[in-house]
């Protein structure tokens, strides 16, 4: 069974870290992180998480301010059990970097049937909330699975 879990998206600003947050919640007794494929070359290495994000996670009891992005990469992908990834598009660039880890890779949306969680980057608030339901949704399938 599954002892660690990392969810991976782009920038690691925006739908990650609520989903890390919201795996935490569902699945206390594992280790859980985010990260993203395009950490370096976006240059938010170290960054907070997107005050939007913030702002969604406080008003459902959460808590991202210590979050700081991330790059994916081999040394942290091996550390964990099972990666999620946030679409079909993040799947591909997680194969790039670290193809032995593909059949440890799923879409995060499996068991909600969605394939993608739209990346509310730039967008208005409303997307952001939209993604925070899926999100929610998802970590709660996932729970639901696994324990």
């Amino acid at each position: 069974m599954y002892k660690s879990i990392l969810i991976v998206c782009t920038a690691n600003v925006c739908r990650s870290p609520l989903a890390e947050a919201l795996f935490k919640k569902h699945l206390p007794n594992l280790t859980i992180a985010s990260a993203g494929t395009h950490v370096h070359a976006l240059q938010f290495t170290g960054h907070p998480a997107n005050t939007h994000s913030e702002l969604i996670a406080v008003e459902h009891g959460l808590s991202i301010e210590s979050h700081q992005a991330q790059q994916y990469n081999q040394a942290l992908a091996e550390k964990y059990d099972l990666v999620l990834s946030m679409s079909p598009e993040i799947t591909e660039e997680i194969s790039k970097i670290t193809p032995q880890f593909r059949s440890k890779t799923i879409l995060i949306g499996q068991w909600i049937g969605q394939s993608s969680i739209q990346d509310p980057y730039r967008k208005e608030y409303h997307h952001f909330k939209q993604c925070y339901t899926s999100l929610s949704f998802s970590a709660q399938s996932w729970a639901a699975k696994l324990n």
